[in-house]
């Protein structure tokens, strides 16, 4: 597990010794991000249930593309209408035959998008870096698609303050090819670019919770594409309080600092982006996998922190609250998840992938990989 937590080591050093954490240190958040695409691209299926599953729909996809070429079959792959997800796996197919060098780029892939993102946006990456290791890391081992789609909304955010309308369209329906589960950022287009007061952010937190433990979240993810967002329904845990916690959280971090909040466009549609993850945690409170459909809205936290981290002996205190946090929840994911993630292995030695043996057993589905994990070739070129 040590090595999991070196990842988070690394940009804790960060935090305390970049002086000025601003833009100035992009060479920090490229050699960063790239090490943990190396780290996690070349993780031998660490994450477990889901690498499994794209593995295998890639592996077809690429069989076919060098056997029938069967444009049909191939397609039968997608779900719901998640059709740039199928454009992907599809054009690297053309490339490779092996799931581990599809893994490693489509890791490359995001964090690209993720790079351009912060680059973008963000003011002080090493405080940026932390949250983004507590909030998120870890799933991008895992859930590509859904991953792979916050990154498009994370950079198409900037059109919602510059109104570019279809710019705006664009990323989301791009994101939306990767994951239905992006289109609920679309009404966040429609949201006043404001400031709003105490009184109607409680009164909005209060009607999502509300709202959330009906029914209608049920409803609304069943009425949507038919495989995903089933997936959410079925998943019903009765009340995730986790959710509550973090939204109160947020939101009291959030009202502790909200004078020294500037009133650009920028900053404003950041800061109510920070504010609707919160909501949409509570709408959702009632799924177990609801969390995940906030993490469109998650960019304007990174943003919000960040910002406030810079503003003297109140910004060391955000800071503070950050470092406790995003450590906390690091911790726990690393060891809620320890079972799917050691031992750590790279695809590049052969023998059984990390995490627990039944999770091979089940899940994997082609024995060859195991005695040798480049019997597809790495270059395997199509056209």
């Amino acid at each position: 597990m040590l090595i999991y937590l070196f990842v988070y080591i690394v940009a804790l050093v960060a935090f305390f010794i970049l002086a000025k954490p601003s833009q100035s240190s992009g060479m920090f958040l490229s050699l960063f991000f790239l090490y943990v695409v190396i780290f996690i691209g070349l993780g031998d299926m660490i994450g477990g249930y889901d690498r499994y599953i794209y593995g295998e729909m890639f592996d077809f996809i690429a069989d076919e593309l060098r056997g029938s070429r069967d444009l049909t079959a191939m397609m039968s792959t997608v779900q719901g209408n998640e059709y740039g997800y199928f454009a992907w796996e599809y054009i690297v197919a053309h490339v490779t035959s092996n799931r581990y060098v599809f893994i490693l780029l489509s890791t490359l892939l995001m964090y690209v998008l993720y790079f351009i993102a912060f680059r973008t946006y963000i003011e002080n990456y090493p405080v940026a870096t932390l949250m983004f290791l507590g909030l998120f890391y870890y799933f991008t081992m895992t859930y590509f698609r859904q991953v792979l789609a916050c990154g498009f909304i994370w950079i198409g955010i900037k059109y919602v303050w510059e109104r570019k309308f279809i710019k705006f369209m664009l990323f989301l329906v791009l994101a939306y090819s990767f994951h239905s589960s992006a289109l609920i950022f679309f009404p966040f287009y429609f949201v006043p670019i404001r400031k709003y007061s105490y009184t109607v952010v409680i009164s909005v937190m209060i009607v999502a919770l509300l709202l959330g433990l009906t029914s209608i979240p049920s409803m609304l993810l069943s009425e949507g594409s038919a495989d995903r967002a089933t997936d959410y329904a079925k998943d019903i845990s009765g009340g995730r309080i986790e959710y509550v916690l973090e939204a109160v959280f947020f939101l009291a971090l959030i009202f502790w600092n909200y004078a020294r909040i500037p009133e650009t466009k920028k900053d404003l549609v950041l800061l109510n982006s920070s504010i609707a993850f919160c909501a949409v945690l509570l709408f959702f409170i009632k799924f177990d996998q609801g969390g995940r459909i906030a993490w469109y809205f998650m960019i304007g936290l990174f943003y919000t922190f960040s910002k406030l981290a810079q503003y003297g002996t109140r910004g060391r205190d955000v800071k503070g609250v950050v470092l406790f946090l995003s450590l906390f929840l690091f911790l726990r994911v690393s060891f809620l998840w320890a079972f799917n993630l050691t031992p750590y292995k790279t695809f590049l030695s052969d023998g059984f992938p990390s995490g627990d043996r039944w999770i091979y057993d089940k899940y994997e589905y082609d024995a060859n990989y195991t005695t040798d994990k480049l019997y597809r070739p790495v270059f395997d070129f199509v056209w």
